[in-house]
């Protein structure tokens, strides 16, 4: 999908298609290491529950942008 689309989606809540053929619902956004064109990757209710209480620790799965294939935004 490229870095350039990512940053219109990031933050947002989506249903991603990944180059593994699975298909995920969450939220994707740029992480520290953007250099290496690496991402985070949070479930709904995870990021939902960073943005309720932003001192919890969530589970963040670090996901390269090739690896998305196709992107859906979410009506929240």
């Amino acid at each position: 999908m490229g870095l350039p689309n990512i940053r219109e989606i990031a933050y947002a809540r989506c249903r991603f298609r990944l180059s593994s053929g699975r298909e995920v619902f969450g939220v994707v956004w740029e992480g520290d290491a953007t250099d290496t064109g690496e991402l985070c990757f949070a479930t709904i209710g995870e990021y939902e529950r960073l943005l309720r209480d932003p001192m919890r620790s969530i589970e963040v799965v670090p996901m390269r942008s090739e690896e998305i294939l196709y992107a859906e935004l979410l009506v929240s």
